[in-house]
């Protein structure tokens, strides 16, 4: 059973790993026995990540490096360091997006608009021509997508194109790149971490309130935990007839896709 979700040897790219899901992600994929690449914009926060995977004495070793993921040469230099110092690349996970911005699309920056696309979509892109050259029989792609992308939100419709284009271009990925790679996208729910809170300017005490409202069948809101659990599957052996899958992890029933 524990060979399922075995990752020994296997090394992992997680963009926006310095926090919440992101940092949830590497840790867990960590403790699978992968070598995580940490990166993010921060450096600060992903050498914080990577230390505590380092801490743990178990598992797989984690470094970091700094990334803007809108950029195709911190994409390509993101590989190239994940080979330099293990080997080889198995697994990357697009975590790293999301938008401060809430306008109605009429009245929207337009570089707000070109900078919610390229952080969020442009940058898988980008790590499907950095990754996929070095990529060998199993290796696994998971792009963190939002409910936003079939659930329309006043305000938020620069960014639920941007993930509704991530879908696409994961269901599409499955078919280019398959039977070698395998393509999966993970929408989840509310999950109140840090970017969420300043996004939504929210506090911890308005969390009770929202659940109520929400009325979710799981009874509780998400955790980087939960996502991460679902992105450990969707790389890990366990899933090895599962792509190009756009799944919901929302504590509620799947809004239609």
């Amino acid at each position: 059973m524990q060979d399922l979700f075995d990752l020994t040897g296997k090394t992992a790219v997680v963009t926006g790993a310095g926090r919440g899901i992101g940092e949830g992600i590497a840790t867990l994929l960590a403790e699978a026995g992968a070598n995580i690449v940490c990166a993010a914009r921060s450096t600060d926060q992903i050498e914080h990540t990577a230390k505590l995977i380092n801490a743990n004495n178990q598992g797989g070793r984690a470094i970091s490096l700094k990334t803007d993921v809108s950029s195709r040469e911190d994409m390509n230099a993101l590989a190239a360091r994940a080979l330099e110092e293990f080997g080889s690349l198995d697994i990357w996970v697009n975590n790293a997006g999301g938008s401060l911005v809430s306008a109605p699309l009429a009245e929207l920056d337009p570089a707000e608009w070109d900078k919610t696309l390229a952080v969020n979509l442009s940058s898988i892109f980008y790590s499907v021509q950095a990754a996929v050259p070095h990529f060998g029989d199993g290796s696994a792609m998971v792009n963190i997508s939002s409910l936003a992308a079939v659930e329309p939100f006043s305000g938020s419709a620069h960014y639920s194109a941007a993930k509704s284009g991530v879908n696409m271009l994961t269901r599409t990925l499955s078919m280019e790149l398959g039977p070698k790679t395998r393509v999966n996208s993970i929408l989840p729910g509310f999950v109140p971490t840090d970017t969420v809170k300043k996004a939504l300017d929210m506090t911890d005490e308005d969390f009770g309130p929202l659940l109520e409202q929400l009325a979710l069948p799981a009874g509780r809101l998400g955790t980087p935990r939960d996502i991460a659990a679902l992105v450990l599957y969707l790389v890990s052996p366990a899933s090895a007839w599962v792509t190009g899958q756009c799944i919901q992890a929302s504590g509620k029933p799947s809004a239609g896709s």
